[in-house]
């Protein structure tokens, strides 16, 4: 007994003389040092001490009896924030904005120590005595309060912070006195060591993050030693410039003003957030999108789990073959634990993560923090040969098909054997594959395919190995049902990202529910880590399939994007990220039929997050200072009455239009005379395939855009020849040819061709230009029952007013989004009249017309219902359709995909 008492006596000593106190790890500190700046100079009004957020907090570094303040105190971080007199500081705003977007759990506390005028080298503990010898008597008395050493008073309030809290971050403004001084960030770097030194702290735990001095864009007097501060990183490989371009300043140019202070605070703020793995976009929502500094790093204070190699007797191989294990802190033979199997790469064996990806340190700290469910992790050798070391050649075709063959062997060996010697759960809820690149393929090739054994799953930079998704998830419903959580992972620049996207695509597709988290990076560790500091912790808990859209740092770039162009990107959510460089700009928005105010960062490059946009193409505008123009990023498309970007959003029954391995028509541009317009004009002419080898004649459906665009409308956006391909791909549409005119018509009146002069005009150019010229250079049939009209919005009032009045030269009319304006009767009623005449001929002539709308959002919808009302009155014979999505190209393609499966039958 006395011994087991000795035992917890010496326990709990050790652990008093590690740390003598207890630290809140929700308590984040930060230290903050520098000249005048970061003393803070701008005038403190009552709004700045109005509202602080109590979670934000300052250690007194001073006595400040007026303040009634205490040296080495916390208190709510009303300014002001370095000594009694200072002024409002960026360290205001930097903690304001912090609190504002962390987790409410969360406090922030700051301890400013800085001194006016001073050069780095009154921080240098070993040599600030020389400098002071040198400094005025006015710096001499505010470096009194800090006792003679602002450096040791810094040490010491952050050493009472660790108490409490931990230390997150070091901020240092500074570098004015010290303009043209090449040895800046040595000298800084001597401060930045010793702090580490003397704080017990890692730097790649602890990063410096330095402001530049005011701009050279506002005319700062010291600007140029932002030249040395941009330096920096290379001296400090832990540290981050943050730019004061466009901060507002002080009549001095040497400080900046409140306002200055406000956006500078808010800089350093956002590079922390992101830092700590904090999405960076417009949401206020709190939410950790990837590892934050230091996750990868030991920490000796921890509990830490245990590693070892074991051997076991694989049969499918006819060898024994070993596999690298981790336990958990605390791992107990008396509890059941769920597993996680871990792969490596082509590359690697069973030592490769440990090698690379620091695996244990990495769930150590999570287990730290409560975020991770106590796992065994087996990491095997996933090249299932006798030979199975990764030397030789490693693309041999016996050591690429023993990374197939190891499914038997993990299958039929390991997890017996694993399950045999340790305590674990053996059912497929309690099982998790993951693995990176060649071990990312054979995660999804085995996990997806044996779901009876495997219910998380994740693939890291999947490399060729992994099979399609169409064969790996047949059965789509099947899948959901049993799949608890699916990982799909990449770097931006990776060069297999391909694999990966096409896997999100199926699957996203056929509305399976997965993650699919992309981030800055490319073929490595740095990316893999953070795969596995990200999908563990979801494993084996309740998931939110809600949240899986969050789960990314980056979006996709969209088809539309032109050449190389990152942004604008389209996150899983189908929200959209876009960025503007537009330096100068005052005010730049986003119109997407709604306009999104932007904001611009340090460096000129206007942000946004938009809310969810609908599937499919979408026009959209820069407003730059009220000027609508086309986004450089991005494509461009003659529509709005001028040419305007575009942008193409994941739409999850949007297949039908998709590029796919069948046979290709092909679209020509014609430039043919008319006699009809006495002026040369051009159409888009799709010819299915094979039709310059066929011997018969197509049927010909003549297609119309609408108001704002032409000719290249329904090739360019409502993509019409992909649509037909597939189509006559599936047997579902008659081979035909389709010809797309241009129905402006020039200055003969009316707004947009809404006039009974343009529409007559079109009738004309109809009948007497375009038709003869297709039938005159096509192999086209040259009756009514193989030509069909159809056409949107301004294009169905075409398609009415020309098809109905001419209905023996069509088998067919479609009209899109459109009908007789109810407030126009001047125009509406002779077409109604007409109809009350011929509905009889009209009827006999037509087998089919086929009129749609975007159901109720739809601008044309009120009047076509009134017009389908009248119709009903006059007995003319029509279908209806609606399909929800508005005034929109998602729903003219759409459209085009439905009526042109009843067309010529």
């Amino acid at each position: 007994m006395k011994s087991i008492l000795k035992f917890f006596a010496v326990t709990v000593l050790f652990f008093i003389g590690q740390n003598g106190y207890s630290q809140d790890p929700n308590f984040h500190v930060y230290l903050s040092f520098g000249q005048s700046n970061m003393e803070g100079a701008a005038p403190i009004e009552a709004e700045d001490k109005a509202n602080v957020d109590p979670r934000f907090q300052v250690l007194e570094a001073v006595n400040c009896l007026e303040l009634n303040r205490e040296i080495g105190k916390w208190y709510t971080a009303v300014p002001p924030l370095c000594r009694c007199k200072t002024g409002l500081t960026l360290t205001d705003f930097f903690g304001r904005t912090m609190v504002a977007h962390l987790t409410k759990n969360i406090k922030v506390g700051v301890v400013n120590v800085a001194v006016g005028g001073c050069k780095i080298e009154l921080f240098d503990k070993d040599n600030f005595e020389n400098y002071m010898k040198t400094a005025p008597d006015w710096m001499l008395g505010m470096i009194k309060e800090y006792n003679g050493s602002p450096y040791a008073r810094l040490v010491e309030m952050a050493k009472i912070a660790q108490k409490t809290g931990v230390i997150k971050g070091i901020l240092l403004h500074q570098g004015e006195s010290n303009t043209g001084d090449t040895l800046w960030p040595k000298k800084v770097k001597i401060v930045y060591d010793n702090l580490m030194k003397d704080l017990n702290l890692d730097p790649k735990k602890v990063p410096l993050l330095s402001g530049e001095t005011v701009h050279e864009d506002q005319n700062g007097k010291c600007a140029s030693m932002n030249k040395i501060i941009a330096t920096l990183p290379q001296t400090i490989p832990t540290s981050y410039v943050i730019s004061s371009k466009g901060c507002a300043v002080a009549s001095d140019l040497l400080h900046f003003n409140a306002a200055g202070y406000k956006e500078l605070g808010n800089r350093y703020a956002e590079k922390m957030l992101s830092l700590l793995g904090y999405k960076a976009d417009n949401s206020t929502e709190p939410f950790i999108v990837q590892a934050p500094v230091g996750f990868d790093q030991i920490n000796t204070t921890i509990p830490a789990g245990k590693v070892e190699t074991i051997s076991y007797n694989s049969k499918t191989v006819g060898t024994v073959r070993k596999a690298t294990i981790y336990t958990p802190p605390g791992f107990s033979k008396n509890k059941k634990y769920p597993v996680l199997y871990l792969l490596h790469g082509i590359g690697g064996d069973e030592k490769e993560w440990l090698n690379g990806g620091s695996p244990q340190i990495i769930l150590d700290n999570l287990y730290a923090e409560r975020k991770l469910q106590p796992m065994i992790v087996v990491m095997p050798n996933g090249r299932a040969m006798k030979d199975d070391s990764a030397s030789g050649n490693i693309m041999a075709p016996d050591k690429v098909q023993a990374f197939a063959d190891f499914e038997k062997d993990l299958l039929n060996d390991l997890i017996p054997f694993v399950e045999k010697k340790y305590n674990v759960f053996k059912d497929r809820e309690h099982r998790a594959i993951a693995g990176l690149s060649m071990g990312g393929g054979q995660s999804l090739n085995f996990g997806l395919k044996n779901l009876d054994k495997f219910a998380w799953i994740g693939g890291f930079s999947s490399a060729p190995n992994t099979k399609k998704t169409e064969e790996l998830v047949p059965n789509p419903e099947e899948t959901k049902k049993k799949l608890k959580l699916l990982w799909i992972s990449c770097g931006d620049n990776d060069w297999l990202i391909e694999n990966s996207k096409r896997t999100h695509d199926y699957l996203f597709k056929n509305n399976v529910p997965h993650i699919y988290y992309l981030e800055p990076g490319v073929h490595d560790f740095k990316v893999w880590k953070n795969s596995l500091y990200m999908f563990s912790q979801l494993l084996f808990k309740p998931v939110d399939e809600s949240s899986f859209a969050k789960y990314t740092v980056l979006g996709t770039t969209p088809e539309t994007n032109i050449r190389n162009a990152k942004y604008p990107q389209v996150l899983p959510d189908n929200r959209v990220i876009f960025k503007v460089n537009a330096p100068e700009a005052l005010k730049v928005q986003i119109d997407l039929g709604r306009k999104y105010d932007m904001q611009k960062d340090a460096y000129g490059v206007w942000n946004v997050t938009t809310d969810v946009i609908n599937g499919g193409f979408n026009y959209y505008s820069l407003l730059i200072d009220g000027v609508a123009v086309a986004d450089p990023s991005s494509e461009t498309f003659y529509g709005m009455g001028r040419m305007a970007s575009g942008i193409e959003i994941p739409k999850r029954d949007g297949d039908f239009y998709e590029l796919k391995t069948v046979p290709h028509g092909e679209v020509r541009t014609m430039k043919y005379f008319s006699k009809a317009t006495n002026s040369w004009r051009e159409m888009y002419v799709y010819t299915p395939p094979e039709y310059e080898t066929a011997t018969e004649k197509f049927p010909v459906l003549y297609l119309l855009h609408g108001g704002g665009e032409d000719q290249r409308g329904w090739s360019a956006q409502g993509k019409a020849n992909l649509i037909l391909d597939n189509l006559i791909a599936a047997n579902k549409a008659k081979k035909m040819l389709i010809v797309m005119l241009d129905g402006n018509m020039g200055n003969t009146g009316g707004i947009a061709g809404f006039s009974e002069e343009t529409l007559k005009a079109f009738e004309n150019e109809l009948k007497n230009g375009a038709i003869p010229f297709v039938e005159s250079n096509f192999k086209v049939a040259t009756d009514s029952k193989n030509r069909a009209l159809a056409g949107l919005s301004m294009g169905g009032l075409q398609t009415l007013y020309a098809g109905i009045k001419n209905s023996e030269l069509f088998s067919s009319l479609g009209v899109f989004s459109s009908g007789w304006w109810a407030n126009n009767s001047k125009l509406a009623d002779p077409q109604y009249e007409f109809i009350k005449n011929n509905a009889q001929s009209i009827n006999g002539n037509l087998k089919k017309l086929w009129i749609s709308m975007g159901g109720k959002e739809d601008i044309a919808y009120e009047n076509c219902q009134i017009m389908l009302k009248k119709f009903d009155q006059l007995g003319l014979k029509y279908s209806y359709s609606e399909y929800s999505g508005g005034h929109t190209w998602p729903v003219w393609r759409h459209d085009l995909l439905m009526y042109s499966q009843l067309l010529f039958n």
